[in-house]
């Protein structure tokens, strides 16, 4: 029997370009599984990574917690938060802005084979985890974007605190309006999620100095009008680290600045001594 016949049939059964269509189509298909496969394929693996949220709304805030998962449509990859650190914005003459959100998360990810890198890859949902790599991340009830700052290892907090303690600071707010200054009181306190951070214990003020120049060149310090400088006693919930004393993962120290929050009060001053 000829190979092809007279009417063009492969073995007298097959027409010719059937046969060829039917190994074209099934080129393309393993081609396409090798491509699946070369993309794909990675182990499933999981690190851990801080993530910067910056001026969060209030009403993120307080959904935000320990145990939130972001899910990726298309993806068994996600994102747990392990630990949330919040802190509050410079305040801007007494008014209270959007606070800063610091997370830990448990990344639940792939690790890919990179032949042009000595390490493997590690993705999320498709997207390198690498730091600086903006991210979004999909709660549920609400969705925020972030950076990733850090990456490290399973079991870190925030604060890398080997202890927790209290410590007592004065706080100096210089050339506050008389409104703050009179809305300030002792045993007032700052809360987050539900914890005491940071409670008042002794409040002074006295008028605030300004400087004026008279128009033969002189320099004069006088009292302001209005404005009054207050000093603060408060105590505040820290954490002890390799590096010294932390407040909301903040170093803190003489000179250092600090901005506190009371009943929505935000008030940002310089600590001038620390017990």
């Amino acid at each position: 029997m000829p190979l092809i016949d007279d009417d063009g049939n492969l073995f007298g059964a097959v027409n010719v370009i059937d046969a060829i269509v039917v190994v074209v189509l099934l080129a393309v298909v393993v081609a396409g599984i090798a491509v699946v496969a070369a993309l794909g394929g990675g182990e499933s693996e999981t690190r851990y990574a801080t993530i910067e949220l910056e001026n969060q709304p209030d009403y993120v805030v307080e959904r935000m917690d320990e145990g939130d998962v972001a899910t990726f449509d298309g993806s068994e990859d996600s994102i747990t938060v392990t630990d949330v650190q919040i802190t509050p914005s410079p305040a801007d003459e007494g008014n209270s802005s959007q606070p800063d959100v610091t997370i830990r998360a448990e990344v639940d990810g792939e690790r890919i084979e990179d032949e042009d890198r000595e390490e493997d890859r590690f993705q999320v949902a498709g997207n390198p985890l690498m730091l600086g790599n903006e991210i979004q991340l999909n709660m549920g009830t609400y969705t925020t974007t972030g950076t990733v700052s850090d990456l490290g290892q399973e079991g870190e907090t925030l604060s890398d605190a080997e202890a927790t303690s209290t410590t007592r600071a004065a706080v100096e707010l210089e050339n506050v309006r008389p409104s703050v200054a009179d809305g300030l009181g002792e045993g007032m306190t700052e809360t987050m999620r539900g914890e005491t951070v940071a409670t008042v214990e002794d409040v002074e003020s006295e008028p605030a100095s300004v400087v004026l120049q008279s128009e033969d060149g002189n320099i004069y310090e006088r009292e302001h009008p209005q404005n009054r400088d207050v000093t603060m006693v408060v105590e505040l919930q820290t954490t002890e680290t390799e590096t010294g004393i932390e407040f909301r993962g903040e170093r803190l120290g003489v000179g250092s600045s600090i901005v506190l929050n009371f009943d929505g009060m935000n008030v940002q001053g310089e600590v001038s001594a620390v017990e």
